[in-house]
């Protein structure tokens, strides 16, 4: 069943894609929605972590997010954002309005000249705050949005990306695989971890940070990973982390950045920055 749902989010974007670019659509040169620059915009506010109710993941991968939008009939969505362009296919809806986050009217259908034709695909940038309300007291709103990530030419991002991946599915083994045998490991000063700063080498990092990890933690997890390309051969990576200790039962979510740096394809440095008072909060003086 999920590989026949696959197939057919697939479908429709093949669809949306070719009508999007290969048709002028009168109705989508009506609809003038706000973007701005998606770097300035806080990351709670993404549409599936702010409205989950209404935006539900059929498929994610590095290239696409494909969310199937509903709004119930006479439901407000909450605020949120779109940060990649996307390509809808809008399959059910009447009147609806769009609001930004003060509240002012960006679209409202029943200022068009002629009811939208449905269904209808278009395509759209970035798209800043903002919240829908379904007039409708009984036609309910569905679309698909297909969501198009950036698609970064730069190997080692690609190579950092892939070392998270990794980390989250619990492959340790091709974590320590990306590592140069010479990598100077730094974990941020205030950290119980860096105590053995700088860590030389795949497996001091294993024994002196990962293994000590699991052992203090019931679960530690990666969450809201951003990617950014640096100079000098470096990658900025901002994220969050998301914790519970055993020892304690305490949890935190900790702001964090990791920079890190390759040589030859492989990692031959990583620097931590993380808020350590929250980290010393939860696990106190073990």
């Amino acid at each position: 069943m999920k590989t026949i749902k696959n197939y057919l989010v697939l479908l429709v974007f093949l669809i949306a894609t070719v009508a999007v670019f290969g048709q002028e659509n009168k109705a989508h040169q009506k609809i003038d929605y706000k973007t701005g620059d998606p770097a300035t915009w806080p990351a709670e506010l993404d549409a599936v972590r702010a409205a989950p109710k209404n935006h539900k993941i059929l498929m994610e991968n590095d290239q696409v997010r494909v969310l199937e939008v509903s709004l119930a009939p006479d439901e407000k969505e909450p605020l949120h954002y779109h940060k990649w362009p996307s390509v809808l296919y809008i399959q059910e809806a009447g009147d609806f309005i769009d609001y930004d986050s003060e509240g002012k009217v960006i679209f409202d259908t029943r200022k068009l000249p002629e009811p939208l034709s449905l269904p209808l695909t278009m395509q759209k940038e970035p798209e800043a705050p903002h919240a829908v309300v379904n007039l409708s007291k009984t036609k309910p709103i569905r679309l698909i949005r297909v969501e198009l990530k950036p698609q970064s030419s730069n190997k080692n991002t690609t190579i950092i990306d892939g070392l998270y991946k990794a980390f989250s599915a619990g492959d340790i083994p091709a974590v320590l695989g990306a590592m140069d045998a010479n990598i100077l490991w730094n974990e941020a000063e205030g950290n119980r971890y860096a105590d053995g700063n700088p860590y030389t080498g795949p497996d001091a990092v294993l024994n002196g940070v990962f293994s000590r990890i699991g052992a203090d933690h019931e679960y530690f997890k990666l969450e809201y990973i951003e990617l950014h390309e640096m100079s000098n051969n470096k990658v900025l990576a901002t994220l969050r982390y998301n914790a519970k200790v055993k020892e304690t039962g305490k949890t935190y979510n900790a702001q964090a950045a990791h920079l890190w740096t390759l040589k030859n394809g492989k990692v031959s440095a990583f620097q931590q920055y993380v808020d350590t008072k929250k980290l010393y909060d939860a696990m106190g003086n073990q």
